[in-house]
């Protein structure tokens, strides 16, 4: 795998090339879809992790001191909680978007099994 920044496709095969391609559109395909959530959950997962080893090192500095430690615990369980919300929406999103372009099941959409249906009688046909 090629970085992106480096070289260009001059020296690359026809393959690697194609590769190269295929890398670079699907990592960019969430970003295109989403952009807003694809932001916000990178910069959540910044903020729980830089604010979040602060807290959990004020955590640890102050679990002698009885229930001070509490409020801190709250900080970074909120912090946590709100960056995998966020994920699990990102994961919905790109999940529902996936089985919609497939089908149902992971079959193509046009070889579905014709499904039965009741006529008037209510027999099945």
């Amino acid at each position: 795998m090629f970085s992106p920044i480096l070289g260009g496709k001059q020296n690359r095969t026809d393959e690697e090339s194609a590769e190269w391609e295929r890398q670079r559109s699907k990592s960019s395909k969430d970003y295109d879809s989403w952009p807003w959530l694809t932001s916000l959950v990178t910069f959540s997962g910044f903020v729980a992790a830089f604010i979040g080893s602060v807290v959990a090192l004020l955590v640890i500095a102050n679990l002698r001191r009885g229930t001070v430690w509490l409020p801190y615990a709250l900080i970074l369980g909120a912090l946590v909680g709100a960056h995998l919300c966020l994920r699990a929406l990102r994961y919905r999103k790109r999940r529902h978007a996936r089985l919609s372009a497939v089908g149902d099941h992971g079959q193509a959409t046009g070889n579905r099994p014709a499904t039965r249906a009741q006529d008037r009688t209510g027999r099945w046909e």
